[in-house]
Formats: C-alpha cells, structure tokens, sequence
C-alpha cells in the first residue's frame, strides 16, 4: 500500500463529511428523476404502448449520479465493516452527526493531538485501500 500525502488525506476526509447526507441525497435525486417523468403522467404518444412503473425503473437504473451515490453509500457501508470499535466511534464523531474537528475528537477521547492525527491517517488508509486508491 503506498503512503497517502496530506492532500490526499485531507480530500478523503472531506468526502467521507458527505457520507451523513448521502440518504437525503438519493433521496432528492430519485424524486428529481422521477419528476422527468412528466410525458407518462398526461398519456402515451399515438399508438405506443405506454409502460410508466418500466419506464421509471429504466430511467432510475441509468441514472449515473444516482448510480455514484449509491456506490459511495455502499463503500463507505463496506469501510466501516473493517473498522474497530475505537476507529467506529471516532468516525461517529467526525463523520457522523457530531461533525467534531479532530482536537474536540481527542479530548472527548483523551488522547493527544498528535495520536488522534495518527489514528485519523490509519483509518483514511483504510478507506482509500476499500475505494482501490492505496
């Protein structure tokens, strides 16, 4: 595995700060697909056969940033998996709901700066080496 730079680092963190959301945005962009969706509402073209429920699951099917989000949920599920107990509740700290920086996270922890950084670089490893960029 060869070593992460801090920008690397510091660009997997701020991916991992969408991971929160993700939920509401699969949400949002099922609806904005579905919303397209207007010609089966009113009725089909001429003689065409019209088949909303298969056009709608074709169009969510093809959808390339529905597509991403759903890749992004599913690796990031994936990621935690390999996590220890110790990296899971850090994550929830920073990645999760709290959203804390890393200095409250190693109080809450009591731990220093120095070692909640170490910790914070062996988990993004961990997560480039799932996502294939490690």
């Amino acid at each position: 595995m060869r070593a992460l730079n801090s920008r690397e680092l510091y660009f997997l963190d701020r991916e991992l700060l969408k991971f929160k959301e993700v939920d509401r945005d699969i949400w949002v962009r099922t609806a904005e697909v579905m919303a397209k969706n207007g010609e089966e509402l009113v009725g089909s073209r001429g003689n065409k056969i019209s088949k909303p429920t298969e056009n709608t699951v074709i169009k969510l099917c093809s959808d390339v940033p529905l597509k991403n989000l759903e890749l992004f949920k599913e690796t990031v599920e994936t990621f935690l998996k390999e996590l220890t107990p110790e990296q899971r509740e850090i994550f929830d700290l920073r990645w999760g709901q709290s959203e804390l920086e890393w200095e409250e996270i190693a109080g809450k922890l009591f731990v220093s700066d120095a070692t909640i950084y170490r910790k914070r670089k062996t988990i993004l490893k961990t997560y480039a080496k799932i996502k294939g960029i490690a």
